[in-house]
């Protein structure tokens, strides 16, 4: 995936368990898309077009070449403009929590600026390398594996602390945090709070508790995994939508799409125009 600035990538997701994902994002046509959750910091390097983030009061653009980077915990708006050829391009990576808090703990230092739910990253930097190598080893498939993929996430950890981007993360994991992590493995699957304590070794009690405690539910929790994962797969798979709904625990497509534009302001079928 070594493109040359300009290039647009084909349309891909890929994600590896604890480690991070990514997202090759191709479109032909202008979208808003609003109240996009990212649980985990994020980078995303612009090939084609110009992408708009809102976060609050905070908005900042990027166009080819550029870099914008979401701290954890953010929700954005963002518009995706087609370049004058009619194309928006870009490459995403996420990175886990559990790799950032290792990095975190090995760095042994303070940030060096305060936390900023978007930033702006300068287009001349090595980031954008180490973005498509990060990309790039996860969408290589089984053949290459966690530990480099591991490596080259610590890369743009490194990359970003040298920008002065600070990644947002708690020092343990939150109750929301862990229930995320299963049922992102697991979309589709029929969970329950009680179900899910009992795999976190908790009571479905004391489960709902922690949660209230982090101003979140056990289906806010469930609801935003299934229609993030229904974003990631309508703008990075060639699945149909019939297929992504099931993949997101909708035996309706047309229960999922009214939910999904209920969400996001925009009709699944839409974004793929």
């Amino acid at each position: 995936m070594s493109q040359e600035s300009g290039a647009a990538p084909t349309p891909a997701c890929a994600g590896r368990v604890g480690l991070g994902g990514t997202l090759e994002l191709r479109v032909r046509r202008e979208q808003y898309i609003a109240d996009v959750s990212f649980p985990d910091p994020c980078v995303i390097l612009v090939t084609r077009g110009h992408k708009t983030l809102s976060a609050g009061d905070q908005q900042l653009g990027a166009g080819p070449g550029e870099l914008l980077f979401i701290n954890a915990g953010v929700t954005a708006a963002m518009r995706n403009r087609p370049d004058a050829d009619g194309v928006y391009a870009a490459t995403c990576v996420a990175m886990a929590p559990d790799l950032v808090r290792a990095h975190a703990a090995a760095r042994n230092a303070l940030p060096g600026s305060p936390w900023r739910a978007l930033s702006h990253a300068p287009a001349q930097s090595t980031l954008a390398d180490v973005v498509r190598h990060a990309a790039a080893g996860m969408l290589g498939g089984p053949t290459v594996s966690d530990r480099l993929i591991r490596h080259r996430l610590e890369e743009l950890l490194i990359a970003l602390d040298d920008l002065g981007c600070w990644c947002r993360i708690s020092t343990a994991a939150t109750a929301a945090e862990r229930v995320r992590g299963l049922l992102a493995g697991e979309p589709a699957a029929n969970w329950t709070a009680a179900a899910v304590a009992q795999r976190l070794h908790m009571s479905e009690a004391s489960l709902r508790r922690a949660l209230r405690g982090e101003a979140t539910g056990f289906r806010a929790v469930l609801d935003d995994v299934r229609m993030s994962t229904g974003l990631a797969l309508i703008q990075g798979s060639a699945m149909s939508l019939q297929q992504i709904a099931g993949e997101c625990g909708y035996a309706s497509p047309s229960r999922f799409a009214a939910r999904f534009r209920q969400r996001f302001g925009v009709t699944p079928s839409s974004l793929r125009r």
